[in-house]
């Protein structure tokens, strides 16, 4: 994954912030819409087997949605995002998952595999709309008074 896709992303992450004040908006409507895609080339491909351009579409799927969990991956592990160390832990054992699950079903058609990308791109979507409980999400360093909140994977704004 090229550094700049991370940057084009990064960047996008503070022009939402700017504009509707949280990028978990962003991320949440990335993770919705790759499920959505997912979702599309899993069925086209189940309703023609033997199309190439459906088995294109189907990896094509894949690998987009891989790379935005590469693009998250690379984010929490960064030493300055704020998200507390167990939801970091949480979130890249998950962009592992993704990994494994995506290396396996772009080499054998397998509806449950994607059906598994599904569910995760849509929980975590989902629980992103959700309002933020600042108590949670407080780093773990113990500093009192830190009303830098994470409203994102990517970002502390």
């Amino acid at each position: 994954m090229s550094g700049d896709k991370v940057n084009v992303y990064h960047q996008n992450q503070k022009t939402t912030l700017g504009t509707t004040g949280n990028s978990r908006d962003t991320d949440s409507r990335a993770l919705a819409a790759c499920a959505r895609r997912l979702e599309e080339a899993r069925d086209n491909l189940a309703a023609n087997l033997k199309s190439k351009d459906a088995l294109k579409e189907y990896g094509d799927a894949i690998r987009h949605n891989q790379r935005l969990w590469t693009i998250f991956q690379v984010a929490v592990a960064d030493p300055q995002n704020p998200l507390p160390h167990d939801l970091k832990l949480t979130l890249l054992n998950l962009g592992r998952y993704v990994d494994k699950t995506s290396f396996r079903a772009t080499g054998k058609y397998e509806p449950g595999l994607i059906d598994s990308l599904i569910e995760i791109n849509r929980i975590i979507a989902s629980g992103l709309n959700k309002p933020v409980n600042a108590d949670a999400l407080m780093p773990s360093t113990g500093a009192i008074g830190t009303t830098d909140t994470p409203t994102s994977l990517m970002t502390s704004a």
